[in-house]
C-alpha cells in the first residue's frame, strides 16, 4: 500500500500508524547540557525511571543482534521511509538529483548507516545515562538541518513507524509488545532532544 507524500499540512489516517500521543508523538522536552569530554547530552532525570531495566535489557539485547549488519538494517530503514512517504526523498540533497535505484546510490547507504547507528547507540544508552547521548555530532546540527527542511511532526511518525517495522523484521521471533514499547520510548526521547534545537 503506498500512502500519500508529506508535507507541512500532511494528514496520515492510516490505521497502521496510530495517532495518539501516547504512541507517536514525542512527550518530554528535553534539557541540554555539554560535559568535559565533549558529549552532548539531553535528558530529564525521570528518564531513567521510566526506562525500565527491563525496556532497557530488550533494547541492548536487540541492538546486539543488529548492530553487525547496521549497514544493511540501516538501508533497510531509510527504504521503508520512502516508500511510505516519497517526497522525503526531496530532503537529501544527494537523492534529488539521482537517476539510480536508491539502494544503489552510493550516499544513501552509509548515510542510513550513521542515522541507524546514532538512533540505536542513544536509546542502548537511554537508562545508564537518564538521557539522550549522542557522540560524534551535535544536537543544534541536527535540530538545524531538520528545521531548515521543514521536517515537522508527521515526518517523525513516519519514521518512528519505519525503525520498528525494521527492528520487528530484523528480531524476527524476538519482536514483542514490550520490545516495541521500549524501542518506541527511546526514539521519542530522541526526538524531543532535536526538536529543541529546531530554530
Amino acid at each position: 500500500m503506498k500512502w500519500a507524500p508529506l508535507s507541512a499540512a500532511a494528514n496520515i489516517e492510516d490505521p497502521k500508524i496510530p495517532r495518539s500521543a501516547a504512541e507517536y508523538r514525542p512527550w518530554f522536552y528535553l534539557s541540554m547540557h555539554i560535559v568535559s569530554d565533549g558529549e552532548i547530552k539531553c535528558g530529564n532525570l525521570e528518564v531513567a525511571s521510566l526506562f525500565t531495566e527491563e525496556q532497557e535489557a530488550l533494547v541492548v539485547k536487540s541492538w546486539n543482534l543488529m548492530k553487525k549488519n547496521a549497514g544493511e538494517w540501516g538501508l533497510k530503514f531509510f527504504l521503508k521511509i520512502f516508500e511510505i512517504a516519497p517526497s522525503a526523498q526531496k530532503m537529501f540533497s544527494f537523492l534529488r538529483d539521482s537517476n539510480v535505484p536508491l539502494e544503489q546510490n552510493a550516499k544513501l547507504k552509509p548515510h542510513a548507516k550513521s542515522v541507524f547507528v546514532m538512533t540505536c547507540e542513544a536509546a542502548v544508552q537511554l537508562r545508564k545515562s537518564g538521557r539522550v547521548v549522542i557522540r560524534d555530532s551535535t544536537l543544534t546540527k541536527i535540530g538545524a538541518v531538520h528545521f531548515k527542511y521543514g521536517v515537522v511532526d508527521e515526518h517523525f511518525e513516519v519514521t518512528k513507524y519505519a525503525l520498528l517495522e525494521t527492528i520487528k523484521e530484523a528480531v524476527g521471533e524476538m519482536w514483542s509488545g514490550e520490545m516495541k514499547a521500549a524501542w518506541g520510548l527511546a526514539y521519542d526521547q530522541l526526538v524531543a532532544a532535536i526538536k529543541t534545537h529546531m530554530k
